[in-house]
């Protein structure tokens, strides 16, 4: 079966470059750094020219620290062109010139004129021995070649990376400050906002000690309302119910219901009042005038329309509250309180005989 060996045929960054200059210590023919990423020349964007550096180029993708240096290969017939050079280009060094492994020992002049979309490539060309290889070690000089060559010369296919280092180089487009220089740019905004004059700083001391004070006052009144116990205002316990006359007729009238908590009742010659309270549970009972009773809506207890319990689980009957006059009025004091099952109705204040 006939030897084979790989040969890299088209060479990319992904994205996540971390700016390590690895790259471009192991293949500077490739790579070259930038602030704030490392991107492929744009004279390394042929076949041509990444074969011979196949070597270079796979030690560099295997230092990447986060793997973001990727290639294509194919398979080539016979041997491979670089074996058994490492040792003794390595040997050589700068001294000698050695170049680095898998690159031409010199030159290749091709016969004829050059082609004419090369020509601003080849310009600006410059060599560099590979790093891994023992090449020699010389000073990159950026790109200067027209702008129309570049975009002329540069493959359909061409990586993300090599097109914005061929625009870069070619003036096509300013490259984004770095990150340090942004910084400085953002420290000299901030270095001249912060002078002022002697008056605009009296001005500024006096808004923020204002603010503060503010901000306490506005602290110790929440603190004092949380601390000063609150007043529960409730409805005093004597009001007026109107005239006698108000109430011609037995019934129950729960005008006051609502309002003061209690029903008045006239019954066979006699005026009283009964707490709205259910004696179960303090729920509120409903009157039905239908079924001349009270019924308590939460647990079923009811109530004849004297306050007599009779259904349910109310255990004693409603409670009477005082009821008197105040000269031609009635007078309510809800303070004092009548339980027919201690025998107190019927005594001075349970009732008023019209």
């Amino acid at each position: 079966m006939a030897e084979t060996h790989e040969e890299v045929v088209k060479v990319w960054i992904a994205p996540g470059c971390i700016v390590c200059d690895s790259c471009e210590t192991d293949c500077p023919e490739v790579f070259e750094v930038q602030e704030e990423t490392c991107v492929i020349r744009p004279e390394a964007v042929t076949e041509d020219f990444t074969k011979p550096l196949t070597p270079s180029i796979k030690i560099a993708a295997e230092g990447c620290p986060v793997e973001v240096i990727k290639f294509e290969t194919i398979q080539v017939e016979g041997p491979e062109p670089w074996a058994g050079q490492e040792e003794a280009l390595a040997a050589a060094g700068p001294a000698t010139g050695g170049a680095g492994v898998g690159r031409p020992a010199g030159p290749v002049i091709p016969d004829g004129p050059p082609d004419p979309k090369w020509a601003g490539l080849l310009e600006a060309a410059h060599t560099s021995g590979s790093r891994s290889a023992g090449g020699p070690v010389v000073e990159l000089r950026p790109a200067r070649a027209p702008a129309e060559a570049i975009a002329r010369a540069l493959p359909v296919d061409a990586p993300p990376d090599a097109l914005e280092a061929a625009m870069v180089g070619s003036g096509y487009v300013r490259p984004r400050a770095g990150a340090v220089e942004r910084l400085r740019i953002r420290a000299g905004v901030l270095l001249d906002a912060a002078t002022v004059t002697r008056r605009q700083f009296n001005v500024v001391l006096a808004v923020g000690w204002g603010a503060m004070i503010a901000t306490t006052a506005t602290a110790l009144g929440a603190l004092q309302a949380f601390m000063v116990p609150k007043v529960i205002k409730e409805a005093p316990s004597t009001f007026r119910a109107g005239r006698v006359a108000e109430y011609p007729e037995d019934g129950v009238y729960e005008q006051y219901k609502n309002t003061q908590n209690v029903w008045l009742i006239r019954r066979k010659g006699v005026l009283f009042a009964l707490s709205t309270t259910c004696t179960h549970l303090g729920c509120i009972p409903n009157w039905l005038a239908s079924d001349q009773k009270f019924k308590c809506p939460c647990h079923g207890s009811g109530f004849r329309s004297d306050g007599v319990n009779f259904e349910g689980p109310a255990p004693r009957p409603l409670e009477r509250v005082k009821i008197g006059l105040d000269g031609e009025f009635i007078l309510i004091d809800k303070s004092t309180r009548y339980r027919q099952e201690l025998g107190q109705w019927g005594q001075d204040g349970s009732e008023l005989l019209v």
